[in-house]
């Protein structure tokens, strides 16, 4: 039966519906004027037997919550009477733009920790059920709002019960009828993922915190997930600190080359020789302001100086260590360029001369997956494991070994959870 269009009724004598704004799978959503105060409502029509939304829109208090502000019934329909949410979900933001930043990112899914936890705690608890993009609103003075309380259900243990939710951020149990707080940290996972975009991996390569963050919420095991909301705002709260330190002049490199010539950097003695001394003045090129702040040509041109210096260098000092260091450079110099296959044939030097390093394989491994080239890094990881296992291989853990482990135990949870392309 297809409802008529409400538009130009007046519900209670003083709601008169102006146009309809929304539809979704339990009802539609209009646009009304308050005749008595002027004022603009969100008006959600639903069938009577789903008036639940209104039974627990109207326990609720939250400034992330739309405000129930009044009730109606007709003709076998409810009406929920709400606070009017102008902006966009962010769902729309996300098909007008590739990714989100992850600053913004992590802002979101604090925010979005902070009203779950709110839920999550109420008597009985209220679990959301169908977290998403598209279940988030945000207005153009930036707040957000948990929309569509549609598949919020009531908390009673494990009592199997009927769970609604959206396939690719439903967590596996709620298709058992079972719903808990880590079945909406699951959809939280799964929402912040979709949100990076095809920056995914960069984020997480960037911020190894964000990717263990990530790979815990989205576990398939539930309690293998983290326990409630305070558990994940903390470590949302841990890679903001991380991605703040990285936002410093200097470190900017580390955004573009993860953490490995920041840590080479600082590696190098104050009381240098004088192959270190020509290796200072060549890397101090991506410390001048018009490698910092210049237009896009100067950092290429800048590069392609210290390509050449570095070239020369390894031509002066073609074994050992100081190899190494060089092979490396020329490496990071390469994905600075935008090179990839110039970056990828110095990293291969780099492991030919120095395969039984871990470090060299960390360096390459965390730049595989910055770079997205899937297929080369999972190689590379079961040639790396394969070595370890049986004992080739020297040197103890460095930063970006241990990075690159925590990314791919994540791509692992990944491949197992997103059996639906989201992306």
């Amino acid at each position: 039966m297809v409802r008529i269009s409400l538009t130009g009724i007046i519900l209670k004598g003083r709601y008169c519906i102006l146009e309809q704004i929304g539809q979704g799978g339990e009802g539609s959503l209009y646009l009304a004027r308050d005749l008595e105060l002027g004022t603009m409502w969100a008006v959600k029509e639903l069938p009577i037997s789903k008036k639940r939304e209104a039974k627990l829109l109207r326990l609720l208090e939250h400034p992330s919550l739309p405000r129930m502000m009044d009730y109606a019934e007709k003709d076998g329909y409810c009406y929920i009477i709400m606070e009017y949410i102008k902006g966009q979900s962010l769902e729309e933001e996300r098909k007008g733009k590739k990714s989100f930043a992850l600053r913004d990112i992590l802002e979101i899914g604090s925010a979005l920790c902070d009203v779950l936890k709110y839920l999550h705690a109420q008597k009985p608890p209220i679990y959301y059920g169908d977290l998403k993009p598209g279940n988030i609103m945000r207005t153009a003075q930036g707040r957000l709002y948990l929309v569509d309380l549609g598949s919020a259900v009531f908390g009673y243990g494990d009592r199997v019960q009927n769970c609604l939710g959206t396939k690719g951020y439903a967590a596996p149990e709620q298709y058992e009828g079972k719903i808990g707080p880590e079945s909406d940290i699951y959809a939280l996972g799964k929402t912040l993922w979709v949100l990076c975009g095809k920056k995914v991996f960069w984020y997480m390569a960037g911020t190894p915190s964000f990717a263990r963050l990530l790979g815990k919420c989205v576990q398939k095991n539930r309690k293998l997930r983290y326990r409630d909301m305070d558990q994940v705002k903390e470590n949302l709260v841990k890679a903001a600190k991380k991605e703040n330190g990285r936002k410093t002049a200097g470190i900017l490199l580390a955004g573009i080359f993860g953490c490995a010539l920041s840590i080479f950097l600082l590696s190098l003695p104050e009381k240098k020789t004088i192959f270190e001394e020509q290796l200072s003045q060549i890397t101090e090129l991506y410390y001048v302001p018009a490698f910092l702040e210049g237009e896009k040509e100067e950092r290429a041109e800048i590069c392609s100086k210290a390509e050449e210096e570095l070239t020369k260098l390894l031509a002066e000092y073609p074994d050992g260590e100081s190899q190494r260091k060089l092979l490396l450079l020329l490496a990071l110099n390469g994905e600075l360029q935008g090179k990839k296959e110039l970056a990828i044939f110095y990293f291969e030097q780099l492991k030919t001369a120095h395969s039984g390093f871990r470090e060299t394989y960390g360096e390459y491994g965390v730049y595989l997956y910055r770079a997205n080239e899937m297929e080369k890094c999972q190689d590379l990881w079961r040639e790396y494991q394969q070595k370890d296992e049986q004992g080739l291989l020297s040197g103890t853990e460095t930063p970006n070994t241990k990075a690159w482990s925590a990314l791919m135990d994540t791509q692992k949870v990944a491949e197992e959870n997103f059996a639906d392309p989201l992306l």
